[in-house]
């Protein structure tokens, strides 16, 4: 007969796969796409999902590969110092570690990364690595410990509300309930995971918690619903999950042969047997050749020695300890079978020291005490939660009542009024608008007049006077450079005026596009190569050579030339003015920088520098400088829905960032 206890051990197996992928519940790209995209990226923080999303493509397959991905990924993360990449390739390492049976390395790499994770309170790291150590520490026999895992897990599942996580603590607190023999509670919780379970795609899961049943009902001798539970489970895995197909498979042959078909039974483990081998997967060869042992015990002991001899050398490699248990009763079996008694007093007594050792009364009054606990807390919770629910819809329902007859009276009122007001009131309010828009033009349009126009006007004025009475030619042309820079200097607030005059009146036209904003950047820095060069400044582009962005490209044109220019404008000769630039960051956009070692901004100026009446200063290099730039610049990030903003610290540089969409 085969040992129930087999059953359990495939639960444990599959609950093992399901936690490894629990974190990579959505789709991943290939394996073909993902090296791809390795060879093509910096040796950056990016890469560290690369190399995640590798190992969860290779671990069930080649866990060999699985391994190197994962080191490599450890490697770079230890370089750039990335504490959140060094806790998930932990967390990876002792995933595969776990899949293929190697216990002590997995609980070692999975202890890391949960402390890197509890640092940084990194909620969904948590929640995978306290699953990945409970399914860890529940297969080394420590079962009161890796309750302590499942349930930190699942309170903070139950904090954020997520399903998925949920189906996967109530699933793994199941199978635990089944090691105390608890079979009622585990049925609960089975039952409660599969109920969550309709509510998200299609997944494994589902199959996993059918399995489970099934497991519960034949260890309640309940055969033909088990077997029930099984053929279902086997109908909804359609081979995507080959090692959850081998553990269902066991299960249904060992089911078959409790009900007395021995040939399915036989052929059901064969094809777990050949599935296990075929992917390298020692823990589910060994509870198979467990379960066919059991077939041949009258029949043919010797073989079947030699089979829970292959499973004992399986189990001893794993640290398999409660594994070990089913192949020493299948042992003990045979040599009572074949007249053997003193191997089978012998191998009884292997078999009780390893099962003192393993589980005693007090654990199951522990962890059933940790579950009560936990129970016991969120009751309390829920209690106070409906008590307060209770207390506030009371005052609620005195609160609407009143509001409701108030309500009445004011629209009993008020429409008296109605009809005769509401027209007035809309004309009104347009007429109230269109004098604010008009009122905020204008005194835009005359403190930029007054502040930027006037003063190079003035001065030109002044120099054509001295130069009017200036008899000596020598003198009048030693005035004619400064004509000319007060000249370019009131052509230029004259066009930036009439752009914004023009954008006040008649509106932005945009001509949004998905572009490569690198051009434009590089143009930008050769425009301003001349006036950098005079001043000896070095112009430094840190850009990557693709950068996409959502916006008007000459918009976008008109800010990076304008920054740049005021970069040049304020920073001292032989001075250094950089741009750079973040991909998604924040999330959705790209933001270029453009920093300068100049002479900085005064707190002061910095809450008013995109505005008409900021004070503008002038250049290390005496240029003038004007304040409709600036504005300008905010105006059209702004309406390409992008922001800006300024970083400054005087005789120290200023920086300044605008983000656009992607």
């Amino acid at each position: 007969m085969p040992k129930k206890n087999s059953l359990i051990i495939y639960a444990l197996c599959i609950i093992g796969l399901l936690i490894t992928n629990s974190e990579t519940y959505a789709q991943l790209p290939s394996t073909a796409s993902l090296l791809a995209g390795l060879k093509q990226s910096r040796a950056d923080t990016s890469c560290i999902r690369i190399y995640k999303a590798l190992v969860t493509n290779y671990r069930n397959e080649k866990s060999d590969s699985a391994i190197f991905y994962a080191k490599q990924g450890l490697a770079l993360a230890n370089r750039l110092n990335y504490l959140l990449g060094i806790g998930l390739m932990h967390g990876q390492i002792g995933a595969v570690d776990i899949a293929i049976g190697k216990m002590d390395s997995a609980k070692n790499h999975l202890t890391i990364a949960l402390s890197i994770f509890e640092k940084l309170k990194y909620n969904p790291g948590l929640v995978v690595t306290n699953n990945s150590l409970g399914i860890c520490l529940a297969k080394m026999g420590s079962y009161k410990e890796a309750a302590q895992h499942f349930i930190a897990s699942l309170k903070i599942n139950q904090a954020s509300n997520d399903i998925h996580g949920l189906v996967q603590s109530y699933l793994k607190l199941g199978v635990l309930n089944e090691q105390i023999n608890n079979l009622d509670k585990a049925l609960e919780y089975y039952q409660t995971a599969l109920k969550l379970n309709k509510q998200l795609p299609p997944s494994n899961a589902e199959a996993t918690l059918l399995n489970d049943v099934g497991i519960i009902y034949g260890k309640k001798n309940q055969m033909k619903l088990a077997l029930q539970y099984f053929l279902d489970a086997l109908k909804k895995t359609e081979n995507h999950e080959p090692e959850l197909t081998a553990m269902i498979l066991g299960n249904t042959g060992a089911v078959y042969q409790q009900l007395g078909n021995i040939k399915k039974a036989f052929d059901y483990q064969l094809q777990s047997l050949t599935i296990a081998r075929k992917l390298n997967l020692p823990e589910a060869e060994a509870t198979t050749l467990i379960n066919l042992a059991s077939l041949k015990t009258k029949t043919k002991p010797d073989s079947c020695l030699i089979l829970l001899k292959q499973s004992l050398a399986i189990t001893l490699m794993l640290h398999q300890n409660h594994l070990r248990l089913d192949v020493y009763d299948g042992m003990i079996d045979v040599y009572k079978q074949k007249g053997d008694f003193k191997d089978a007093v012998k191998t009884l007594e292997f078999k009780d020291a390893l099962k003192d050792s393993l589980f005693t009364l007090k654990n199951s009054k522990d962890i059933a005490g940790l579950i009560a606990n936990n129970d016991l807390a969120n009751s309390k919770i829920k209690v106070q939660k409906l008590q307060l629910i209770n207390q506030q819809n009371k005052y609620k329902t005195w609160i609407t009542f009143a509001v409701a007859v108030c309500s009445l009276i004011v629209l009993l009122i008020v429409f008296l009024f109605y009809k005769k007001t509401k027209k007035l009131n809309e004309q009104l309010l347009i007429q109230q608008d269109e004098l604010k828009n008009l009122n905020n033009f204008k005194d835009k349009l005359f403190s930029i007049i007054s502040h930027d126009l006037r003063s190079p006007v003035a001065t030109i004025v002044n120099l054509l006077e001295v130069i009017e009475d200036e008899a000596d030619i020598t003198e009048v042309r030693s005035f004619i450079p400064r004509l000319k820079e007060h000249s370019i200097s009131t052509l230029d607030v004259m066009d930036k005026l009439l752009i914004w005059g023009q954008t006040q009146l008649k509106g932005i036209t945009y001509n949004k596009s998905h572009f490569n904003a690198k051009y434009v950047i590089t143009q930008s820095l050769l425009f301003h190569k001349e006036t950098a060069e005079q001043k000896h400044i070095q112009l430094i582009d840190k850009t990557p050579d693709d950068i996409f962005i959502f916006a008007d490209q000459t918009h976008f044109d008109f800010v990076i030339r304008n920054l740049l220019a005021n970069a040049a404008k304020y920073t001292h000769a032989n001075g250094i003015v950089e741009i750079d630039a973040t991909i998604d960051h924040p999330k959705g956009f790209t933001t270029i920088a453009i920093k300068d070692n100049g002479i900085g901004i005064a707190k002061s100026l910095q809450d008013r520098i995109f505005e008409p009446d900021n004070e503008s200063m002038e250049g290390t290099g005496s240029e003038k400088g004007n304040s409709i730039g600036l504005m300008l610049c905010k105006e059209f990030v702004e309406r390409n829905d992008g922001k800006i903003w300024v970083e400054s610290k005087l005789k120290k540089g200023t920086s300044f960032f605008v983000s656009f969409k992607h």
